[in-house]
């Protein structure tokens, strides 16, 4: 009889097990202590086989838990290529490739397999092991099509949930808008100015933070919104993977990850509403004397604390820089704060550089510096964002911005 053990790195190891031939052998202890050697080296290979759960033959996880948070504000939970890359590699390189899809509603696993195995369960190694693996994975994009969340979403939880689905080392993917409404990092009360360092440091000293310990992360459809959830501008967009980066790594994750692959993008399931968090947009006012006054929020122009201006900055500047060079207008631009961080001077020397960066800028997309008549900060101008003696991040998020004046005269614009 041949014995085949396939063990975690792929080798095999056989070994012919049998009657020992008639003749002189026969009657020699040798060959039987030999063949216990064997036996007793074979059952050794198979116990720490079956001790190495977690461990695939390709070196990575064996366990991959995906929880979807599929609130009413976000795309119904699906897989991008990269997602269901993931998951078959994870099937073909694993002799004991697993997934656990965490519901949204109950915060419970269901276990399905990923590596794929006969109807006796062995492991199929043959010409059916693709058609296999394919069931496998299908059954698991199906599964997902049904969750729907029954409340608004805590990310937190939900990756707490996820990570006591199995045990690390593993891979733990996230579907999620990671527009988060509840629990400890509730966007509506953080805002868009937070440093992703300071928000995930006191979520830390909170005691707020999943253990993620051995877990490798990965956040797959960050920023994508649906419902009555406005769409993120982009540099909310970067803001938001900045966050949740930063709290994987606090929660002491082995990697984390923002899956930026494209992702079919489906209605949501969940009928249930849930809060709506603020982005800023470009507000544009028209006044007397053919003035027009575009009020641009700083969180969509600069990082907290910074007066230099993001990448899609451009993508608010460009139009107004346009709509002056078909007019011939003329241009006041004036920075203010927000006061609730910083020294009064602190604030005033912000504004002035933001004002001075947007008019930069403007000069550079072809407004002509002539044509700009004044360039100013005023600080915090003597708000406030406290509300009934708490601070209101949304009324201070409004304080923060950037506001051009056009006017067809130069006098309209001071």
């Amino acid at each position: 009889m041949k014995i085949t053990v396939r063990t975690r790195s792929g080798l095999r190891h056989e070994s012919a097990l049998g009657v020992t031939p008639p003749g002189p052998a026969a009657t020699s202890p040798k060959p039987g202590r030999a063949a216990l050697f064997v036996i007793t080296a074979l059952a050794t290979l198979m116990s720490l086989a079956g001790c190495m759960v977690g461990v695939s033959e390709a070196g990575t996880t064996d366990a991959v838990v995906i929880a979807a948070t599929a609130t009413a504000n976000e795309p119904a939970p699906s897989l991008s290529s990269a997602d269901l890359h993931l998951l078959s590699s994870t099937g073909e390189t694993s002799a004991n490739g697993v997934a656990y899809v965490v519901s949204p509603a109950s915060g419970q696993p269901a276990r399905l397999p990923l590596t794929p195995r006969r109807a006796d369960g062995q492991v199929e190694y043959g010409p059916q092991r693709p058609a296999l693996l394919s069931a496998n994975v299908s059954r698991i994009t199906g599964r997902l099509r049904t969750e729907a969340a029954t409340r608004p979403f805590d990310l937190l939880g939900t990756m707490l949930a996820a990570s006591r689905a199995a045990p690390p080392p593993a891979t733990m993917l996230l579907l999620s808008s990671g527009v988060s409404t509840a629990g400890g990092f509730d966007l509506r009360a953080v805002g868009w100015a937070e440093p992703p360092a300071t928000a995930a440091a006191t979520l830390k000293h909170r005691g707020l933070l999943p253990d993620l310990k051995g877990w490798t992360v990965i956040f797959s459809g960050l920023g994508e919104t649906a419902g009555r959830q406005p769409a993120l501008p982009l540099p909310q967009q970067t803001t938001l993977a900045a966050y949740w980066l930063a709290i994987c790594h606090a929660a002491g994750a082995t990697a984390c990850r923002v899956d930026e692959s494209p992702q079919p993008l489906r209605p949501p399931h969940s009928t249930v509403p849930v809060p709506v968090v603020p982005v800023p947009v470009v507000r544009s006012i028209t006044g007397p004397h053919q003035q027009m006054k575009s009020i641009v929020p700083a969180d969509l122009l600069f990082r907290f604390n910074s007066s230099a201006l993001v990448t899609a900055a451009d993508s608010y500047l460009g139009p107004i820089a346009e709509q002056e060079i078909r007019g011939g207008y003329f241009v006041a631009i004036t920075g203010q704060a927000s006061p609730d961080g910083g020294t009064a001077a602190y604030n005033d020397r912000l504004s002035v550089l933001r004002a001075r960066a947007v008019e930069d800028r403007l000069i550079a997309l072809g407004v002509p510096p002539t044509r700009i008549t004044r360039v100013r900060g005023v600080g915090t101008d003597h708000q406030t964002c406290t509300v009934h003696g708490t601070l209101d991040e949304s009324r201070c998020a409004q304080l923060r911005r950037v506001v051009i004046v056009l006017a067809a005269s130069a006098a309209a614009t001071s």
